[in-house]
Order: structure tokens, then C-alpha cells, then sequence
């Protein structure tokens, strides 16, 4: 498998696959194929996984797509202004994504919903109790908002991020969510009341745009009657931790 990517705000993963290959994606991320190219929508893991990736947002159904005689090209797209990150898993190699982040990738990895493994978490964290975790071995695409920094943290070594901003983490790190600490921080400090914190040793890529954070900023130019349902549900995401979704 051979793939590409084009574009710097709204970007294009083009991928080359052989005869035998085989790209997994999420339903509606397809962009182009050739004429060459089967593509065969499956509830794959079966029921309960499916179901459980559809309580996270995701895709009941996903979408297998295969060269027929000979060499074949399909393209996806992301669907909001942002980064779609590569991410060669080895064998066992876990990684913790926000909702709806996963994209694509080739039929070895293993793509399911997973809860957090702290309550307190799952409730104040703007994600809430459900992740989505993606397994080596493979090559996998995931796709975030706006620009992206990734941070490689030593053992014990802690960040503290926005919740509208933590994109993904390697599994092996620990995730909590703690208060601001600070009357005057938490009442004109505009971080909202949690932030998130992930500890090391491992890899943590942090978003700088949200997709709640874009609707929340593009309500304010809608007209009046459409401003005050998505303000309401922007208001309300934000109150609960400022997470997408």
C-alpha cells in the first residue's frame, strides 16, 4: 500500500492499493476511486462492537474497499479544516483517539469504542465515558482539527491541556481531568472549569481547533432563529468540560 496526502487545510490521503489489499474506512469518508475498486459495506467485529462504535459516534456499518484485477487507487477526505495524521501501529500498539477521529486504515488494525478507565473522567471530561481505541499492527489514518503538536512526555512527566483540544494519547498513559485551581482562573479565565492532564512515558497530539469550538464561533454569523439552537448546544458542550461532541 502505497498513500499520499494533499493539501494543508482541508486535506486529501490518496492511497495505492495492490491486488489482496484492503482499506477500512469510516461510511461517507470516501472521496474517489478507480473504476477498479469494490467496495463492500460491512458491520465488521460483528454486533457488539459495531454497536459500541455507534454509542461513540461513530459508523455502525464500515466500508471495505479492494483493487479488482490489478492496481487500484482510492482517495478520502477529511471533513472538517484540520490534519489527518498517519500512525504505523505495531503489533499490540494501542492508541486513544477523541470521537469520530479515525479515518481509515488497512484491514490488520483493529478499530473499536472503549471507556475510560476513570469515572470522574468519563463524566467531567468532555468525551465522556466512551473513546475510541485503534490497535496495531497496521497503518492507520486519523484526522483532528485545525493544526497539530505532538508531544512525547518522559515517565512521569505531566500536561495539562484544554479538553476541546486533546486529539489523542498512547493507551499505556494515565488520563484524569483536574479542576483549575483559582477562584479568579475559573470565573473570568475562560479554560472553563476542568482541564484535562495526561502523564507519560508516551505520546500525546494536541488539536488547536475543535469542530465545537468552529460552530461555536460560526453561530455567531448564522441568522437569529439558528444561532440560538446551536448556541444552546455549544453553551451546553462547553459547560460540561468545552469537548466536541
Amino acid at each position: 500500500m502505497k498513500w499520499d496526502l494533499q493539501g494543508t487545510v482541508m486535506q486529501i490521503l490518496n492511497i495505492e492499493l495492490k491486488p489482496g489489499e484492503k482499506i477500512v474506512s469510516e461510511s461517507g469518508k470516501m472521496m474517489y476511486m478507480s473504476d477498479n475498486i469494490r467496495m463492500e459495506t460491512r458491520a465488521l467485529g460483528g454486533f457488539w462492537k459495531s454497536l459500541k462504535r455507534k454509542f461513540a459516534h461513530e459508523s455502525f456499518f464500515l466500508v471495505e474497499f479492494s483493487p479488482q484485477g490489478g492496481t487500484g487507487i482510492v482517495a478520502f477526505a477529511s471533513e472538517v479544516p484540520g490534519k489527518i495524521i498517519p500512525a504505523k501501529l505495531q503489533a499490540g500498539e494501542e492508541l486513544i483517539c477523541q470521537k469520530d477521529a479515525f479515518l481509515c486504515s488497512d484491514d490488520g488494525v483493529q478499530f473499536d469504542a472503549t471507556f475510560t478507565k476513570r469515572l470522574g473522567a468519563g463524566f467531567l471530561g468532555g468525551e465522556g465515558l466512551i473513546l475510541m481505541k485503534v490497535k496495531g499492527p497496521g497503518q492507520a489514518f486519523l484526522n483532528v482539527g485545525g493544526e497539530v503538536t505532538k508531544l512525547d512526555l518522559k515517565a512521569d512527566q505531566k500536561v495539562r491541556i484544554d479538553m476541546t483540544c486533546l486529539a489523542m494519547f498512547d493507551a499505556n498513559m494515565e488520563y484524569s481531568v483536574e479542576r483549575v485551581k483559582g477562584l479568579k482562573n475559573i470565573l473570568w479565565g475562560g479554560e472553563g472549569l476542568f482541564l484535562a492532564t495526561v502523564t507519560g512515558p508516551g505520546r500525546v497530539w494536541i488539536q488547536s481547533m475543535p469542530i465545537t469550538e468552529l460552530a461555536a464561533k460560526l453561530a455567531q454569523y448564522m441568522p437569529l432563529e439558528r444561532r440560538g439552537r446551536a448556541e444552546a448546544v455549544g453553551g451546553l458542550l462547553r459547560t460540561f468540560g468545552r469537548f466536541r461532541r
